[in-house]
């Protein structure tokens, strides 16, 4: 069954252009716990992608230093994704377990219009900072559609 983890970057300073906006000490932080739940929840990933921005790729470091990840890469398009950039794009991955690191409404978006209609509650109003989407379902990537898939919200775990 493949897995789709939709994750909205850690907690990032304001005082920048947003692109290159930096996490701040409590986003590393952030990043790297969630790195941790990440690698006790599912470990490896086949795949990932992340935006450009740097706020998600420092958020990706974190994480890449605490899961096993195949094939990676740096994707300006998924910075200026809308939730069906996003569809797009899963439905050309491979293999079991995914991973793209992005930005919100775009993350809680994709993952809204993804999950079935009872699992979407905690989407509503979006997601927090250093929130991974876990999403799975029956079949193959190319074949993703909406509105069929298992959702579970894994959110940032509590500071130490």
């Amino acid at each position: 069954m493949p897995t789709l983890v939709l994750i909205r970057h850690a907690q990032a300073a304001y005082s920048y252009p947003d692109h290159v906006r930096p996490l701040t000490q409590a986003g590393v932080d952030q990043a790297a716990r969630l790195g941790g739940a990440l690698s006790r929840e599912v470990g490896v990933f086949d795949v990932a992608v992340c935006s450009d921005a740097t706020r998600a790729q420092q958020t990706f470091e974190q994480i890449r230093q605490r899961v096993q990840i195949g094939d990676s890469w740096f994707d300006r398009g998924v910075y200026n994704a809308d939730e069906e950039d996003i569809l797009t794009l899963a439905r050309t991955f491979e293999g079991d377990t995914a991973l793209i690191v992005g930005h919100e409404p775009t993350i809680s978006g994709a993952g809204y219009v993804l999950a079935r209609e009872n699992d979407r509650g905690e989407l509503a109003r979006g997601v927090p900072t250093a929130t991974a989407l876990l999403i799975t379902f029956e079949g193959e990537w190319e074949k993703l559609e909406t509105s069929h898939c298992a959702l579970r919200v894994l959110l940032t775990p509590p500071t130490r």
